[in-house]
């Protein structure tokens, strides 16, 4: 059994909402808030967990303020993802500056300075909102970040990291080794455990789960292959994925 590393932790938990295609429940423990009360009981006291296809669209809408008050000021990401979220907003991009704790001089990220993940969490949220006005918030966000490894992949670190993954489980492997040098905060650490199944487990995890979904769909989709995820929310910040094609 492989395994990669970019650090540790963990907890247990799990609770069921009305089914809506694939999925059996949302986490509000990972993300405060994450839905309008009208949605129905989202989650009870132990998390949640749902399995998904990249055609079972996901419901719900989050409240990216409470998701933005639960991120620690020390967490940060490179550069290279704001700008890619910049190029999306476009001229939109000023209405959002305003919201920022650290936002770049003269409109340019830095690819591989460190930026607040709160500030990234802002710009996402409008991006994904811009270019899937028509889908729920956790769609939008899901679907963008597939987007969001395309620009993994054009960076340097991408271009040398990705190199030598010639299928799905060995750029699951290699990009979630990858995070330490691109994320402070949250830790990864990926295990295959068959010739077409990694799992995945996050710890110290905060933001939106539909971003390292999209990232792991993308991944996969990358190599012409079909991914089914499962999710499972075993703690206030930790997350396991399961992907198999």
């Amino acid at each position: 059994m492989k395994e990669v590393r970019s650090d540790q932790r963990r907890q247990a938990n799990e609770t069921p909402i009305p089914r809506s295609g694939v999925m059996r429940t949302v986490p509000r423990s990972i993300m405060p808030a994450s839905a309008p009360a009208s949605e129905g009981t989202l989650v009870g006291p132990n998390g949640a967990s749902f399995e998904v296809r990249p055609s079972d669209p996901l419901l719900g809408n989050l409240d990216i303020d409470g998701v933005v008050a639960g991120v620690p000021e020390f967490y940060a990401m490179k550069g290279m993802f704001f700008n890619a979220l910049a190029a999306t907003l476009g001229e939109r991009f000023v209405q959002v500056v305003p919201t920022l704790s650290s936002p770049p001089r003269g409109g340019l990220y830095l690819p591989f300075s460190d930026y607040p993940m709160r500030d990234f969490l802002r710009l996402y949220d409008a991006a994904a909102r811009l270019s899937h006005p028509n889908r729920s918030s956790r769609e939008a966000y899901r679907r963008l970040a597939r987007q969001q490894v395309t620009a993994f992949r054009e960076s340097a670190l991408g271009r040398i990291t990705m190199h030598l993954a010639t299928d799905p489980a060995a750029a699951l492997m290699r990009y979630t080794g990858s995070l330490g040098a691109l994320v402070k905060g949250p830790s990864a650490r990926a295990r295959q455990l068959g010739p077409s199944e990694v799992q995945i487990d996050m710890s110290g995890f905060r933001g939106v789960l539909e971003y390292p979904l999209g990232n792991f769909e993308a991944l996969v989709m990358g190599y012409g292959a079909k991914p089914t995820i499962s999710v499972d929310v075993r703690g206030p910040d930790a997350l396991q994925f399961v992907v198999s094609w």
